[in-house]
């Protein structure tokens, strides 16, 4: 795995995180962790289906854009993970969710050297694990849901890498 590559998409990543900040704030703390799972959950039938096609209606948004949109919304789960006990919770400020993100990026960087079999990763394997929290959200705690974000993530940058 070529790491420049992976710096380059976290990049990426992180530039549009900045920018939606900006531009929306931090509205996604209103939101449940699953409501964000069903955004994810849209991307992936997304590049689904652009990929069953073999083409995308909508060319100005390209599905390198939906990819980092999942990535983002994976680390606003992390993100909102680690906060969400916090007293002041509503009181976190740009900078601390700016802090956080980039905590969140370094660790995805660790899990992607570990993590050596990126051959098996595929979007229908990325749909099962996001069914699969979908149907287990009751019973699925919050440490067991940072694992899985951090394994889906680790999972769409090493597909992200293959779309670019």
């Amino acid at each position: 795995m070529n790491f420049s590559s992976i710096d380059f998409i976290i990049q990426k990543c992180r530039k549009l995180f900045l920018e939606k900040l900006k531009d929306y704030g931090l509205s996604w703390k209103l939101f449940h962790n699953y409501s964000i799972i069903d955004q994810v959950l849209i991307k992936v039938i997304r590049i689904k289906n652009i990929q069953s096609k073999g083409f995308q209606k909508i060319q100005k948004e390209k599905i390198t854009d939906t990819y980092i949109d999942i990535v983002n919304y994976l680390i606003i789960i992390l993100i909102k993970l680690d906060v969400y006990f916090i007293s002041n919770f509503h009181k976190i400020s740009h900078n601390d969710v700016i802090f956080i993100y980039n905590e969140k990026l370094k660790k995805i960087k660790n899990y992607i050297y570990v993590d050596k079999t990126s051959n098996k990763f595929s979007i229908n394997f990325v749909l099962e694990r996001i069914s699969f929290l979908k149907r287990n959200r009751e019973k699925i705690l919050f440490k067991e849901l940072e694992k899985f974000c951090f394994k889906i993530l680790v999972e769409i940058i090493f597909l992200l890498r293959k779309n670019l």
